[in-house]
């Protein structure tokens, strides 16, 4: 009777451990699921502050960039000198031969589109068309010019065939006169007649020593006068140089 109830006593006791090493186990694994749980919410957390970190660096960058193309923008619709609006009638032509660095301006951001060239000025916008090397010969001309550039400029231009001056003088300040321009061009980019009909001017007779290129130039639409006019002894403005000049650029 005795060894029966300690076995029964013996086995109350196994049952109840068995019971609370079973609890203990599922509590245990309650609260590991738990941190499991935690942890994962976390790491689900800091992912995303991750990606927010990313996405706003992104935008950030991007209305960076918006406005870099806002400025590049803003800069190619602006007017390339203070004096040349975007809807005067050469400023694309002007707007070319600055961006092929013929022409630059001058230094307070001015073009003086409506200012005679000279003949020094138009030499060297042909110099640089041609990206011709400057000459070093001996300078030739009467003209008292202390700038060594503008001389070389000067020869550069008179052995290519451009000039050839005037009793021995280059006259480099004088403005440059219609007639003058159009023998200058013909020799510069060697026009000759393509066969186009051709109206003579009325201010152009056939013994003007200019006749010839200023036919040539009209033909090949260089230059085509004002209201059926050539008006060869005007002097030609700076704006009509760009003109004419970035014109027959096709011909080089």
């Amino acid at each position: 009777m005795k060894s029966m109830k300690k076995w029964f006593v013996m086995s109350i006791g196994s049952m109840l451990l068995l019971s609370a090493c079973s609890e203990n186990v599922i509590e245990q694994e309650t609260q590991a699921q738990e941190s499991v749980e935690v942890a994962s919410t976390e790491w689900v957390d800091d992912q995303m502050n991750t990606v927010d970190a990313k996405a706003t660096a992104v935008h950030t960058r991007a209305d960076a960039l918006q406005k870099e193309i806002n400025v590049l923008l803003a800069s190619t619709n602006r007017s390339l000198f203070k004096d040349v609006s975007s809807d005067y009638w050469s400023y694309s032509h002007i707007k070319s031969l600055y961006e092929k660095q013929i022409i630059s301006g001058y230094r307070d951001g001015t073009f003086k589109p409506e200012v005679s060239i000279t003949r020094y000025q138009a030499a060297s916008m042909l110099v640089k068309t041609f990206n011709l090397p400057l000459s070093n010969s001996p300078y030739i001309f009467k003209d008292s010019v202390s700038d060594s550039r503008v001389r070389q400029e000067m020869m550069t231009a008179y052995e290519a065939g451009f000039f050839k001056g005037n009793n021995g003088y280059f006259d480099p300040s004088k403005p440059m006169k219609r007639h003058h321009m159009a023998m200058v061009l013909q020799r510069a980019f060697k026009l000759t007649d393509n066969g186009v009909a051709y109206t003579p001017f009325p201010d152009v007779p056939q013994n003007l020593e200019a006749y010839e290129a200023i036919k040539v130039i009209t033909q090949h639409k260089i230059s085509t006068g004002s209201k059926g006019m050539f008006q060869p002894d005007n002097a030609t403005t700076r704006a009509q140089f760009a003109a004419f000049v970035d014109r027959a650029l096709p011909y080089k």
